[in-house]
């Protein structure tokens, strides 16, 4: 039974890995986008805005954990 229990730990522990260097990969290229567009169009303001919220989502739902505020313990 504990062996069973501890495969499904490392399971969601290497599934959470994963998505953490997926969600680096994607603020990576986010952030260059963003730099290149800030560089040859800062009229584009809105468009630049939209990316860093799109950021600041991400990093606030994977890295702060803020969505465990709102989960049941039992959930989480």
């Amino acid at each position: 039974m504990e062996i069973n229990v501890d495969e499904k730990l490392l399971a969601k522990k290497k599934e959470a890995y994963r998505r953490g260097v997926a969600v680096i990969i994607l603020l990576l290229f986010l952030t260059a986008g963003e730099y290149w567009l800030g560089s040859i169009a800062y009229d584009w303001w809105a468009i630049i805005f939209a990316i860093a919220l799109l950021k600041a989502f991400f990093v606030l739902r994977d890295y702060m954990h803020v969505g465990r505020l709102f989960t049941a313990e039992e959930e989480a």
